[in-house]
């Protein structure tokens, strides 16, 4: 695009005044997903912009950039950087995060206040304009039911290391149960899950939160393990289900590729794309029958090469699935 390259400059630039640390070239790189030889680029023009640039190096020797202070016309608030911070709140609200989108909509509220009358006078038919027409729909499919108070909770708890007493009822086993909960963190989706240990237990577990009809601290902290690390933690999965990873080959027919490219389907996919024109991607992830679900929605233009057993696998899961549920088989009826 035309102004692309500036507006990722300004990106960096903001980067750095928004950082006490500062900013390194490798997250420059990370950032930007661009070559170190790039990165130092942007970093030179940065530099050249701001009129005040210290830098740093740390014990590992790595190098970082901080400006101490920006130009006011870099800060300026532009309708549509509103407008976006709204849009984001509705769409954390359909995604059952409502205490995150009521935060978000107050910081909106907030920059707002803090704007001169001539400038809400400019502004506000432009936002309202913008939100008509770029509104968030209702979220397309059936989404959960989450009592307002469960984020919070679980939040707190997670940065205090409290013991959650939960009133929590399985997808298969109905029956409610009290339970002591160390609480490790969060994963979002449709169904969204709370990452825990029964206190007294070792191995991590994931809870429905629309399960949990009654949430509460316990009188007791716990020792959170100090190697846990929520993000090495969530990709071992393809999406929610507990299962032992293992290595995944797909490949996409010519027809299917562009909008395969699109996708990505594991923060640690590796891709190529052959002589013949087709898209193979690899990962490895726990998760055979939520593949089997996405896989489906591609039809007969994707092919499964690694696990040879895949579907078997998937067949496997979905038949234990049905079992532990005390109901029968669907394909059996």
């Amino acid at each position: 695009m035309r102004y692309e390259k500036s507006e990722r400059l300004l990106r960096l630039c903001l980067m750095m005044s928004g950082s006490h640390q500062g900013i390194s070239l490798g997250q420059i790189m990370e950032e930007f997903e661009i070559s170190r030889k790039t990165a130092e680029r942007m970093r030179d023009a940065a530099v050249r912009l701001l009129p005040n640039v210290t830098d740093r190096t740390d014990e590992a020797g790595v190098k970082y950039w901080r400006s101490v202070e920006t130009p006011r016309a870099m800060i300026e608030i532009d309708p549509q950087d509103l407008v976006e911070l709204r849009l984001a709140a509705d769409a954390l609200a359909a995604s059952n995060r409502g205490h995150s989108a009521t935060k978000l909509r107050n910081l909106a509220n907030k920059l707002v206040a803090r704007q001169p009358d001539k400038w809400l006078r400019r502004a506000e038919p432009d936002m309202e304009m913008l939100l008509e027409n770029e509104g968030l729909a209702h979220r397309v499919g059936p989404r959960v039911r989450i009592l307002d108070d469960t984020f919070r909770f679980i939040r707190t708890a997670i940065l205090s290391t409290r013991v959650l007493r939960l009133a929590y009822s399985g997808r298969l086993n109905r029956a409610e149960r009290v339970l002591l909960v160390e609480p490790y963190g969060l994963l979002y989706g449709a169904r969204p899950y709370l990452i825990g240990k029964v206190s007294g237990k070792t191995d991590l577990r994931h809870f429905r939160l629309q399960g949990i009809s009654e949430v509460a601290f316990a009188e007791t902290s716990f020792l959170r393990d100090e190697g846990f690390d929520l993000d090495t933690y969530r990709r071992q999965f393809f999406g929610s289900f507990r299962e032992a990873p293992f290595d995944c080959v797909w490949k996409f027919s010519p027809s299917a590729v562009e909008d395969a490219v699109e996708y990505v389907f594991h923060p640690d996919q590796k891709t190529e794309t052959t002589a013949d024109g087709e898209f193979i991607v690899r990962f490895r992830a726990g998760g055979a029958l939520e593949m089997s679900w996405h896989l489906q929605t591609w039809g007969d233009t994707v092919e499964v090469l690694e696990p040879i057993d895949f579907w078997q696998r998937a067949a496997n899961s979905r038949s234990a699935l049905v079992q532990a549920g005390g109901v029968e088989h669907p394909d059996k009826r």
